[in-house]
């Protein structure tokens, strides 16, 4: 007679090669994280310049982006004319926020004046309205265009030269692009 042992089915082997693959799996991981290096910390903005995404109201908001596309729009009229429109010949045109209409006074009713300044126009907007919208500057000149803020009806002074503007307590916007932005 012939005795023949039959182990018992058991899964203990292969119980043990999977616990050590996900061992592994959790220590690379481990290790990956513990590796990578820290996101850079975002430096603060001078204290004369402002935000557009967070430091902004929502009519202040909507008013810069209208006053970005206005300054691309006056910089075509005055290469074509020469002369830099008037804030009642761009009102006449439509053009927000010059426009007189409903939304621009629910953006605060902004009166808008053209200045010369050394190198180029600057258009003022005294806000009716301030705890709306802050009063606003389109500055532009040969290189570009600046939009400056000071929430109070008040006017900027003359010159309008950066360095009298931020005395004057008036911040520059500019749109800042971290991490957060994207996603």
């Amino acid at each position: 007679m012939h005795h023949q042992i039959v182990r018992r089915a058991g899964a203990e082997r292969e119980t043990l090669w999977v616990l050590l693959a996900a061992g592994a799996i959790l220590a690379s991981a481990t290790l990956a994280i513990g590796l990578r290096t820290a996101p850079e910390a975002e430096a603060p903005l001078a204290a004369h310049l402002i935000d557009s995404r967070t430091g902004l109201t929502a009519a202040e908001q909507g008013l810069y982006a209208d006053l970005k596309a206005a300054g691309e729009e006056i910089a075509a009229l005055q290469r074509t004319e020469g002369r830099a429109p008037t804030p009642e010949e761009l009102a006449a045109q439509a053009l927000p926020p010059f426009a007189a209409d409903p939304s621009a006074a629910a953006r605060g009713g902004h009166a808008w004046t053209l200045a010369e300044t050394g190198h180029g126009v600057a258009y003022a907007g005294v806000s009716a309205a301030p705890e709306q919208a802050g009063s606003l500057i389109l500055r532009m000149d040969g290189h570009g265009a600046e939009i400056w803020l000071k929430r109070a009806a008040e006017a900027p002074p003359v010159p309008s030269g950066e360095a009298a503007l931020s005395a004057a307590g008036w911040k520059r916007i500019v749109s800042t692009f971290t991490a957060g932005v994207t996603r």
